[in-house]
């Protein structure tokens, strides 16, 4: 058989909408919508009422730990509302914040899908990457103004360089010293100098407001930080 074609998919073993099948048609596992082709006899998936224009998603390449993935997927593209959508921030701002999974950056600032740019990394840094992405955001995608927000909490202000580097080696036996994590002594120092390496970067429009505040993860409030002196 050939490689885009499983006739016992995992999509066909999990609870709930995750495919549109049926006994005639092709299948390219690179190409959503399309469908496979079933065998004769008497298999057939346990799957699901027939819904028109439902997205399938293929599975059978992908490993078991993402079934829940691509399952949840489903339920989301079958009530998708956001096709209207562009490219652009709407709202005209671009959020710096951390990967730090406590953070929903667009609920935090009352904002839905669509209104804002959201660049994320470990403390919420504003490195070379975070700088190519705002030009073009600010000259491209409409984004207007920037909030740099780090926030409570983080490991990358609670430990120092070397504590990361050396709790990866003792539990995980790989030395990581080649990189450089961009860890914090004061939080509150290192916000006012990335806001400030936004506000003076060249490449920038002029006219770029740009803010800095932290988000505290026990209370939802962001505290803003004076990042003028």
């Amino acid at each position: 058989m050939g490689r885009g074609f499983d006739p016992h998919p995992r999509s066909a073993r999990l609870n709930g909408p995750v495919a549109q099948w049926s006994e005639q048609g092709t299948h390219n596992p690179l190409v959503v919508g399309s469908i496979p082709t079933w065998p004769t006899g008497n298999f057939r998936p346990a799957l699901l009422k027939k819904m028109e224009g439902v997205i399938q998603v293929p599975s059978s390449n992908q490993p078991a730990e993402f079934d829940d993935i691509f399952a949840a997927n489903q339920a989301f593209a079958n009530s998708f509302e956001h096709s209207h959508l562009t490219g652009t921030a709407t709202r005209g701002l671009a959020i710096v914040t951390c990967m730090d999974s406590r953070i929903s950056p667009l609920a935090v600032v009352g904002m839905q899908a669509g209104d804002a740019k959201i660049l994320r990394n470990a403390g919420a840094r504003v490195t070379d990457d975070v700088l190519r992405t705002l030009v073009l955001a600010t000259y491209l995608l409409g984004v207007k103004r920037v909030l740099v927000m780090p926030h409570t909490d983080c490991r990358m202000a609670n430990n120092n360089e070397a504590e990361i580097h050396a709790m990866i080696d003792k539990q995980h036996g790989v030395d990581t010293r080649s990189i450089e994590f961009r860890t914090v002594d004061d939080q509150q120092s290192a916000l006012i100098s990335d806001v400030t390496r936004i506000r003076t970067f060249p490449l920038l429009p002029k006219g770029l407001v740009v803010v800095g505040a932290i988000y505290d993860v026990a209370t939802g409030l962001l505290n803003s930080v004076d990042c003028n002196a």
